[in-house]
């Protein structure tokens, strides 16, 4: 595949997806990008705002590509997410798996911060690792393989927030915010009863063997410069209280307080290794061949916004924003 044809096959996923979800274009245009770098991404949203419809009509889009929901509950068990070894007949010493929904290839996790740690964990292991272990066995699963994890707002009731490691397995974090007023009339005339009769507008625009090669052409043949890394770096270690480029003084100017992030609260390394794909994709998405600084700008508050751990409530994305002015602008980066 060339890189013209992909990113074309790109954009007709990214339309196909306009059909049926209105509003949201940042974020749907965040989720492809994400989904095309190979990571696993956070929607932070209040119920009823389409997430559903969204992973259903981005598998519908892809032609062999399965789709799996989990609806998080207190009393959701990990053999609920995978599946189990039972006993192939009554007697019989020979077991058989029967998969959980995690064994598609686009997992739709909603109300993920409504589970327990150790449904949350189980997770983990599939996001980070591509398999499952049940029993003592292990299973690869299908490829592609991206989870698309949701949460309610911390402020609702029965919401646990996850813990750092939890949310250091996901690429981005987006805020999937309500309509807008024009949108919400434009649902309104269009709505319809069912989630079938929203999809009927949705016919495959690409193949999931065409996705995955999308995928490896991506991190292929988009190329990323020493000075882009530079700026990325320089973003990201500024995050740290240990480091001498954390803004302490903007912070205090912005009325944020000096002390605003936790002291291990910053971005930990494994940003290095999730920033350059997204960076990457989102190049390509754009249609270059060469990461920019305007695709770390662009970037850096979902790569970063679930990253950070803050003493007290503030709005991170104003934070990552006062680094960016910070410390991005400091260098000189050719476009």
């Amino acid at each position: 595949m060339d890189f013209d044809r992909a990113v074309k096959l790109t954009r007709d996923l990214r339309a196909n997806l306009g059909k049926v979800v209105k509003g949201h274009e940042t974020g749907v245009d965040l989720l492809i990008i994400a989904l095309v770098a190979k990571g696993h991404v956070l929607l932070e949203s209040v119920p009823g705002e389409g997430k559903t419809l969204l992973s259903t009509a981005l598998a519908a889009s892809i032609d062999g590509m399965s789709s799996g929901r989990i609806s998080g509950q207190p009393t959701l068990k990990p053999s609920d997410l995978l599946g189990a070894e039972v006993a192939a007949a009554e007697g019989s010493k020979r077991f058989e798996l029967i998969k959980g929904p995690i064994f598609n290839n686009i997992v739709l996790f909603d109300e993920l911060n409504r589970t327990d740690p150790r449904t949350q964990s189980a997770l983990l292991e599939a996001m980070q690792e591509q398999q499952v272990t049940i029993g003592t066995s292990s299973h690869k699963l299908p490829q592609p393989f991206n989870v698309i994890a949701t949460q309610n707002p911390l402020s609702h009731e029965g919401t646990w927030e996850l813990d750092a490691a939890a949310k250091q397995r996901f690429m981005v974090k987006i805020e999937w915010t309500f309509s807008s007023r024009e949108i919400e009339f434009q649902i309104a005339r269009e709505a319809k009863a069912s989630l079938r009769e929203n999809l009927e507008k949705i016919r495959p625009v690409i193949t999931r063997d065409e996705f995955a090669d999308v995928q490896a052409l991506i991190q292929k043949e988009v190329t990323i410069s020493d000075s882009i890394v530079h700026l990325m770096n320089a973003v990201t270690v500024a995050t740290r209280r240990s480091d001498p480029s954390y803004p302490s003084e903007s912070f205090d100017k912005a009325g944020f307080g000096r002390e605003v992030i936790s002291p291990a609260g910053g971005a930990s390394s494994r940003t290095t290794s999730f920033w350059p794909p997204f960076l990457r994709a989102h190049a390509f998405f754009h249609g270059r061949k060469h990461v920019v600084p305007y695709d770390v700008f662009a970037t850096a508050v979902p790569v970063l916004n679930h990253r950070l751990e803050t003493s007290y409530p503030v709005d991170t994305a104003k934070l990552i924003n006062l680094i960016l002015c910070e410390r991005g602008y400091a260098y000189n980066v050719p476009a």
